[in-house]
């Protein structure tokens, strides 16, 4: 049973952009279309305002980019923190140079990991998947980070061509016992 899950995109941290421009494009021209057929009408009757209501559509793209940010920036602050301080640390992201910046004033990401972050009730998995990075082999090194950054310890690596995955949780917590019948 999944309680949490977050995902980290460093190359693109608010999704694909080129979806967000198709949806915002369709929204755009269904709205029209809506205005073309309806203010002849409202316009003969004066109602003025409804003509602006076709164009409020167009929100709806940009609610998922701007919930994503919330979700990470505020919702899940702390989590994001601690995975963010474990790719800086581990040198995780490649910038473009340092000339190239984005619409946001920062450093072009070139190649980047993207991180899921699960919570279960076996424990918290992250997945790190290195999509081109240079340092793609620290991908597959991050026990004592994560053990320090998260205070749990790695009990399983799994190692996959594309992604590594770890499993943290904590020892402490787990109840453990001992039946008289098991010696």
């Amino acid at each position: 049973m999944k309680t949490k899950r977050l995902v980290l995109d460093t190359k693109k941290p608010l999704g694909n952009p080129s979806g967000l421009k198709m949806a915002e494009g369709v929204t755009l021209l269904l709205s029209i279309a809506v205005e073309y057929k309806v203010a002849p009408n409202l316009l003969s009757t004066g109602n003025y305002t409804a003509l602006a209501y076709p164009f409020l559509v167009n929100i709806i793209p940009l609610g998922y980019p701007c919930w994503k940010w919330i979700n990470l920036h505020i919702i899940n602050y702390k989590i994001y923190k601690r995975l963010m301080s474990i790719i800086h640390s581990e040198q995780l992201i490649d910038y473009a140079d340092k000339k190239e910046t984005t619409t946001f004033n920062e450093r072009k990401v070139e190649y980047g990991v993207k991180i899921i972050y699960e919570e279960t009730s076996e424990g918290i998995y992250i997945t790190v998947y290195p999509n081109g990075i240079k340092h793609s082999d620290a991908t597959q090194t991050l026990n004592s980070r994560l053990e320090e950054t998260f205070n749990m310890n790695v009990l399983s690596v799994d190692h996959q061509l594309s992604y590594t995955r770890y499993l943290l949780r904590d020892i402490d917590k787990q109840q453990m016992k001992v039946m008289d019948d098991v010696f």
